[in-house]
């Protein structure tokens, strides 16, 4: 009896020794944690955020990085344009995606640490839509526009609208107001950015008002050309009536100019300092390589010589481009 009574308390004693020490070493490790140590190294980030507009084309670009080098993380956000500079000024960010040039007050916070590089990477045309059972809305004028979504409007009808169309209540889709395009589009329609009629279903996520518009037979929204094109089948463009006469926009109306007021170039904000980082600096350079194929992909107009020029200087002015062996190829040169 003796002999097993010591037995179990040797026994609780060494199983308690083993416990102490496991805690002792792991408390240590924790301290001091590096790869040589056995733990795994941080994955290199690249954090990008901003314009639900850019996204597609952000994505894109993450997507066909990731087919080229898998040891970088590319993490693409969307919270609208004015969401994405907010994280930024909170260092949050590496890239802002912007479908409006940055305001006054966010180029004045862009110093030092935060001083940043803008490259523009597609053009786009703010696409008006309707439902396709719609056949009376054909075409409206930027007066029109105005008269549906300037603050305080008294359309509640299509009738209010013009007194030959039907009198059915209309049902507003827009952007929300962290939404680059939200203010682009009331600035350009309501000469006055942010300045709206509050009577609307609001969303951050284009997917959304498709769906809404798309839903409803007696809807009307706005977003990026590239959502119109991606579900042209569920919705029905309305022609803008300018000096021109009315025209929808393209490819060709947007990169001209014809399609009135709502046609936009896109941005990339780069925070300097992010950029000089490798793998920053390899997935930037990856983008502006590929950036026409890119922009086209997610259903936009890809820049001009001109654009793809500047874009370069500025990427040579900002940034000690990467040497060729260490900067991966662009898929066009992967496909050869």
């Amino acid at each position: 009896m003796m002999t097993r009574r010591l037995a179990c308390l040797s026994l609780a004693t060494f199983m308690l020794s083993g416990c102490g020490g496991g805690a002792d070493e792991k408390s240590s490790g924790s301290a001091g944690d590096s790869p040589a140590s056995g733990s795994a190294a941080a994955p290199k980030t690249v954090v990008v955020d901003g314009s639900s507009t850019v996204f597609r084309i952000s994505k894109a670009a993450q997507i066909g990085y990731s087919k080229i080098n898998s040891d970088v993380e590319v993490v693409v956000e969307s919270h609208g344009t004015g969401g994405g500079f907010g994280r930024y000024m909170q260092g949050e960010v590496d890239i802002v995606d912007a479908s409006r040039e940055a305001k006054a007050e966010e180029s004045a916070k862009a110093t030092g640490d935060l001083a940043w590089s803008r490259y523009l990477v597609a053009h786009d045309g703010i696409s008006v839509v309707v439902n396709p059972k719609n056949d009376f809305v054909n075409e409206l004028t930027l007066a029109d526009l105005k008269k549906i979504w300037e603050p305080d409007s008294k359309v509640k009808t299509w009738k209010d609208v013009n007194p030959a169309w039907p009198d059915r209540k209309i049902t507003f889709f827009s952007p929300d107001k962290d939404s680059g395009t939200f203010e682009y589009f009331t600035e350009a329609v309501n000469k006055k950015a942010r300045a709206q009629r509050n009577d609307i279903q609001a969303s951050p996520d284009d997917n959304t008002l498709v769906r809404g518009v798309s839903g409803d037979t007696d809807a009307i929204g706005y977003f990026g050309f590239a959502y119109y094109t991606a579900n042209a089948s569920k919705l029905k463009i309305v022609k803008i009536k300018g000096d021109k006469g009315a025209v929808a926009p393209s490819k060709e109306t947007i990169l001209s100019g014809e399609y009135p007021a709502l046609a936009r170039p896109l941005y990339l904000y780069v925070k300097n300092a992010s950029a000089k980082r490798a793998e920053v600096k390899s997935f930037l350079s990856y983008y502006l390589e590929n950036v026409v194929s890119l922009s086209e992909k997610a259903g936009y107009v890809g820049p001009t010589a001109d654009e793809i020029k500047a874009n370069n200087a500025t990427l040579a002015g900002e940034v000690a481009a990467p040497k060729a062996a260490a900067s991966p190829k662009s898929e066009e040169k992967s496909a050869k």
